[in-house]
C-alpha cells in the first residue's frame, strides 16, 4: 500500500498567515498603504533583488525604493548592492529583519491595546447618551451643555447602555493579546535559532588539534 502524502496541518499555516497579517501592518504603520503586501514577499528570503521586489507588488522601481528607505530608517531592512559592470549603476539586494520587524509590530500592538483598555474603562466609569433619530453619540459634559437635546435634529438624548459595545472592546483587546503573544513566540524561535547558528559557526572555526605520532621512540 502506499502512502498518503502527509497534508500540511492547517494550525501552522493559519499561524504562518497570521504572522504575514501582523509583519504586513507593521510594515504598513511605517512604508503606506502600498507596501502592505511586502511582507509575504520577503520574510523568510535573504538577498532578494529589488527589481523582483517590485514586479511582485506591481509598483516601479522608485516607489518599491521609496518604501524599501522607509524601512531601512526604521532598521527592519538591510542591504546590499552589486555593481553592473556594463550598464554601471547599483542594483539592490534586501532582507528583511524579521526580529526588528517584529519587534516593531509588538510596540505597535502594545499600543493598540492600551487604546483600547483606556476606551474600556471609559464606557464602564462614564456615561454616554445617544440621539437615536442621528445615531450621535456625546459624552455626559457634552450632554449637559446641550441641555440633553441633539444639536443636529432636537431630539432628546437617551442614556446609552450599550453592554455589547463594551464586549466588543473586551474581545479587541484579547485578540491584541494573542497576537502580541504569537508575535514574542516567533521572536523566541529566532533568537533560538541565532543562538544555536552561533554555536555551529563557533565550533567550525575551531582548530584542528593535529594528531600526536602514536610511534614509540627506540631507546639507546
Amino acid at each position: 500500500m502506499k502512502k498518503e502524502k502527509e497534508k500540511p496541518k492547517r494550525g501552522k499555516q493559519n499561524e504562518t498567515q497570521q504572522l504575514l497579517m501582523l509583519l504586513g501592518h507593521a510594515i504598513q504603520q511605517v512604508a503606506g498603504k502600498s507596501a502592505v503586501d511586502l511582507a509575504g514577499i520577503i520574510y523568510g528570503k535573504r538577498d532578494l533583488n529589488e527589481f523582483i521586489i517590485a514586479k511582485k507588488i506591481r509598483l516601479t522601481i522608485n516607489q518599491t525604493r521609496n518604501i524599501l528607505y522607509k524601512l531601512l530608517e526604521a532598521g527592519m531592512v538591510s542591504f546590499t548592492r552589486k555593481k553592473d559592470k556594463d550598464k554601471a549603476w547599483y542594483t539592490y539586494f534586501w532582507t528583511l529583519d524579521p526580529l526588528k520587524a517584529l519587534g516593531f509590530s509588538e510596540q505597535m500592538l502594545k499600543k493598540e491595546g492600551e487604546n483600547f483598555r483606556k476606551q474600556a474603562h471609559l464606557r464602564k466609569t462614564r456615561r454616554f447618551y445617544i440621539c437615536k433619530n442621528c445615531g450621535i453619540e456625546v459624552n455626559e459634559e457634552t450632554a449637559l451643555i446641550n441641555d440633553f437635546t441633539c444639536t443636529e435634529c432636537g431630539n432628546v438624548y437617551e442614556l446609552n447602555e450599550d453592554k455589547k459595545l463594551i464586549d466588543e472592546i473586551q474581545g479587541k483587546i484579547n485578540q491584541v493579546e494573542k497576537n502580541i503573544a504569537q508575535v514574542r513566540a516567533e521572536m523566541d524561535k529566532l533568537k533560538a535559532q541565532e543562538v544555536k547558528e552561533a554555536g555551529r559557526l563557533k565550533e567550525k572555526k575551531k582548530p584542528v588539534k593535529k594528531k600526536t605520532s602514536s610511534k614509540k621512540k627506540k631507546v639507546g
